[in-house]
């Protein structure tokens, strides 16, 4: 409110000195009072296209994604993107953010193919994952082997245009972003301790899986779950992004559900106001936190923009983005970090996205000021 106050007073100030400059001159009264409102805001306001995400600032880096944008792709799923990817090996194995990919995938290329991908390996600490499309000779990316990127560099995320999404800098060293809990997203009878659901949160996770009111839930991947407070813990070991498999009593019958866990929606009232005031302006990555290793730059980027390439002035790929964790703040994990899981990625010894990983109860942030009023929402 302040800074719009600031920008009032501004434009008024400017406003009348605009108008006296004008006195005494031969021209129309509505004119001169027109020419010096618009000249004082241009004097207040910033053209877009001298911000950071505006096109001829993009355009000044092109030359830098130039290469890296011919070895990206669109990662797709029913139709629609979901994230980029990188080509890092000439017979079709692509690398992108793996807690999106939910069912079949394809990947569009940059000459305009789009094929059928298969889900070979996921490292869930890391949310990469890999895939492999049935293509050959296909141009790779120019992977930074050595160093992290560095505090204060420029960096360019890659897509399939000529030009950058956007640009930014890097403004935090790599270093292990911690988990964030998980959560169903549901309301629960306080006047029992059995989990059974009062309320069902809209874009919820157990919105999603086909929960409702009145449903009591009995394990959460084979894990019994005979009360509140155990169903609280139980969620507690995993991350947004997490698979979990439910059993559910309903009306005498026992239900088997699968849900992908989120941060809290709206609604759930926990930590509201710093989220919201967190994700001005933008949307935010479902998993963007608990990487093993990454470092944060500034870049804007929305969530569909993750996964695919982030390069340097000299168009080197030094990481790959991975999630849009806040209003100024993005995540990649580095180049020189993937590379080192890509063996495992393509050999198939890391297990899919379809089974579930667990985050260790003790590595959890749990950010819930009154934990006991939490236990009846999860």
């Amino acid at each position: 409110m302040q800074s719009i106050s600031r920008i009032a007073a501004l434009t008024v100030a400017f406003f009348i000195v605009a108008v006296g400059t004008t006195i005494g001159q031969e021209a129309d009264p509505v004119e001169q009072v027109r020419n010096a409102f618009r000249n004082a805001m241009q004097r207040v306001m910033i053209p877009n296209s001298t911000l950071t995400d505006g096109p001829q600032v993009r355009a000044a880096f092109r030359a830098a994604v130039a290469e890296a944008s011919e070895a990206t792709v669109e990662v797709r799923n029913d139709g629609k993107r979901v994230a980029f990817g990188g080509i890092v090996g000439r017979d079709g194995w692509v690398v992108t953010k793996a807690d999106v990919l939910k069912g079949p995938v394809t990947c569009r290329l940059k000459d305009g193919r789009e094929l059928d991908a298969r889900l070979v390996g996921v490292d869930r600490k890391l949310d990469l994952a890999m895939l492999k499309i049935d293509a050959k000779d296909l141009p790779v990316l120019n992977l930074k082997r050595g160093d992290d990127a560095e505090v204060g560099e420029w960096v360019a995320s890659v897509s399939t245009a000529r030009d950058p999404i956007a640009i930014g800098v890097v403004s935090v060293d790599t270093r292990s972003i911690r988990p964030q809990r998980g959560w169903l997203g549901i309301q629960m009878d306080v006047s029992t301790t059995d989990p059974r659901v009062t309320m069902v949160f809209e874009e919820s996770a157990a919105q999603s899986a086909g929960m409702q009111v009145n449903d009591l839930i009995v394990e959460i991947n084979g894990e019994p779950t005979p009360t509140r407070e155990k169903l609280f813990r139980t969620i507690g070991k995993y991350s947004p992004g997490d698979l979990v498999k439910l059993k559910v009593a309903r009306a005498g019958e026992t239900l088997s559900m699968q849900a992908v866990l989120t941060p809290p929606v709206k609604g759930m009232g926990i930590n509201e106001r710093s989220r919201f005031q967190n994700s001005l302006g933008s949307t935010l990555s479902n998993r963007r936190f608990g990487f093993n290793s990454a470092f944060q730059h500034d870049t804007v980027l929305k969530p569909i923009d993750c996964g695919g390439p982030l390069v340097d002035l000299e168009g080197r790929v030094v990481g790959f983005n991975i999630a849009r964790s806040g209003r100024t703040e993005s995540y990649a994990i580095p180049a020189n970090v993937a590379v080192g899981q890509f063996f495992d990625l393509m050999s198939g010894n890391l297990t899919p996205i379809e089974s579930v990983v667990t985050t260790p109860a003790s590595e959890v942030v749990d950010d819930v000021a009154d934990e006991e009023q939490a236990e009846t929402q999860q």
